[in-house]
């Protein structure tokens, strides 16, 4: 896999009992002519990365840079992740 630790940790999570939907909003961001842009979000990291991909795809102009959790009711991340290789044709097969 070409996720990072960080990231694998937490598709293990959402796949755990001990977590709940609607708790957090995962937001993929991406880069737009030197402006960071939200492309996607969902209450789960693959579905919000699966989504950004998409985007990516069909505009050549965004880069996939990073994913943003955030709590429910809260303006800030409290947490980010780092993609390994994002845009690789081996990260896109994953999340088909």
């Amino acid at each position: 896999m070409n996720f990072t630790t960080e990231i694998q940790d937490e598709l293990a999570w959402i796949s755990s009992n001990e977590f709940k939907l609607g708790e957090y909003i995962y937001m993929g961001m991406g880069k737009l002519k030197g402006r960071t842009v939200c492309i996607s979000t969902a209450y789960k990291i693959d579905y919000c990365m699966r989504k950004a991909l998409q985007f990516t795809e069909e505009d050549p102009n965004v880069v996939f840079d990073h994913i943003n959790k955030v709590r429910i009711g809260q303006l800030a991340p409290c947490r980010r992740f780092s993609l390994s290789q994002p845009g690789s044709k081996i990260f896109n097969q994953v999340l088909s």
